[in-house]
């Protein structure tokens, strides 16, 4: 698995310096390559945030039981049970959506690394443009 250390050494491979043509199409090279990295890395990281999305809610016992209540006239201990439902649903989803944060700011640390490739692949473009 992909850890911010791979991240940062890979995204330390993005630079460039403007000195000779034959320099900067190297540099050029280099870039792409870590960009390569980078959207394996991305790959992976989509993947650990897929592996840990929630499988839809299925019928669950609370709705089971407040339907239940509600055909024997228990009104108003079927709602109570169902908020409890709900209350106890939201928590999950809470949790789950704090769980995958990291992973999250993962892939944003990824996604702006990729865009500085870019730039500096556009800046190293219009330089080979002008000196060739």
């Amino acid at each position: 698995m992909t850890n911010l250390q791979q991240i940062k050494q890979v995204s330390a491979e993005l630079y460039l310096n403007l000195d000779s043509p034959q320099s900067v199409r190297q540099q050029l090279q280099r870039i792409n390559q870590a960009q390569s990295k980078l959207n394996h890395f991305k790959q992976e990281v989509n993947s650990k945030l897929q592996e840990m999305k929630q499988p839809e809610t299925s019928f669950g016992l609370d709705e089971v039981a407040a339907i239940g209540l509600h055909i024997f006239g228990e009104h108003h201990l079927a709602n109570h049970v169902t908020r409890q439902g709900n209350r106890a649903e939201r928590q999950d989803r809470q949790q789950q959506q704090k769980a995958r944060q990291p992973q999250i700011k993962m892939r944003e640390l990824i996604d702006n690394y990729i865009f500085e490739g870019d730039r500096l692949k556009t800046m190293a473009n219009n330089y080979l443009q002008e000196h060739s």
